[in-house]
């Protein structure tokens, strides 16, 4: 909108992390940043988590969603519409979703803080439900652009025409964007709490709540591994990535170098350094470690372990 007010770069906004005030790509980002500050906190941080389950879940494939940036600052990855940059697109939507819905729950936010009342019926739908379509519609705003899409004539182009005369790069951020908040969606889970002499529960209050991020990221991470590139006139539906380029040669880039690879020791084994470290060969470090081990419960209520030694090797790319 025109009459909202510019952003300067030149001073911090308190709770605001800075970075966000020059996400030049994202204006939204710096207008929450100055209007809506724990909000735009909310989403930022809900997008590192995000980005940080998937390192974790990627950390022995030949992509392992590491020195990526931050997405509201445009990095290079995202310039280009493969099915990395889609996975990362999504899961950044869904982050930021997922961050903003669980502040509005624990009452953090007060545009749309939990307030559930019992009503009068034998069970309702309380305010907590509001807080997850709060954190989608306001996901949406965070990452629009505000601007069309043109084709290789500089013409505006819009949706319903064919994908391949579009800027690739930004169909396919459009869509993967939505893919992240449709696996919001699909991922919400119903919670209910009782009313009543001793909670019988003759009278009850629901509310719609987010499932914990691990569970959507994992979602997306499944779909990212059953992305195929797109030409054309393909097809992709809305819940799927959407990806126009084939993958770079993680190779080619020697971002290998100095990963860790693999893991053992006594009982189990990770990873497969032969692939990941492109042929370069590896290096493979020994410690002993303290564990914990021999677990039992003692009555009532104690878990006492005893502390044993471990063996552990862990193998580096050269």
């Amino acid at each position: 909108m025109d009459d909202e007010p510019e952003c300067s770069h030149s001073q911090d906004v308190p709770g605001c992390p800075p970075s966000l005030l020059h996400s030049r790509g994202f204006r939204h980002a710096q207008i929450l940043c100055r209007s809506q500050p724990a909000l735009a906190v909310a989403a930022y941080e809900g997008i590192k988590d995000a980005l940080g389950i998937c390192e974790d879940k990627l950390r022995f494939h030949a992509w392992d969603c590491s020195r990526i940036g931050h997405p509201l600052l445009d990095p290079p990855l995202l310039k280009h519409a493969h099915r990395e940059s889609a996975l990362v697109w999504a899961l950044s939507s869904a982050g930021a979703a997922w961050g903003i819905a669980t502040a509005c729950l624990q009452g953090w936010l007060s545009e749309c803080a939990c307030t559930p009342t019992p009503g009068e019926k034998a069970w309702e739908w309380s305010g907590c439900s509001y807080g997850v379509q709060y954190g989608l519609a306001a996901t949406r705003r965070l990452f629009s652009r505000g601007a069309t899409y043109k084709d290789s004539d500089g013409r505006d182009r819009r949706g319903g025409r064919d994908l391949a005369s579009l800027n690739p790069a930004k169909v396919a951020e459009k869509h993967n964007l939505k893919a992240g908040r449709l696996a919001i969606k699909k991922t919400v889970l119903q919670s209910c709490k009782c009313h009543g002499v001793s909670g019988s529960c003759q009278q009850k209050t629901c509310w719609k709540r987010t499932a914990d991020l691990d569970t959507v990221a994992v979602l997306l991470i499944d779909k990212y591994h059953r992305t195929k590139t797109v030409a054309g006139q393909g097809k992709v539906k809305n819940a799927d990535l959407l990806a126009f380029e084939q993958s770079p040669d993680h190779c080619a880039a020697r971002t290998a170098s100095n990963r860790i690879c693999g893991w053992r020791n006594e009982t189990h084994a990770q990873g497969d350094c032969n692939s990941l470290c492109c042929g370069r060969g590896y290096n493979v470090t020994h410690e002993v470690i303290t564990a914990k081990c021999d677990c039992k419960f003692v009555w009532c209520c104690q878990l006492v372990c005893k502390e044993c030694l471990q063996h552990r090797w862990t193998s580096t790319c050269l």
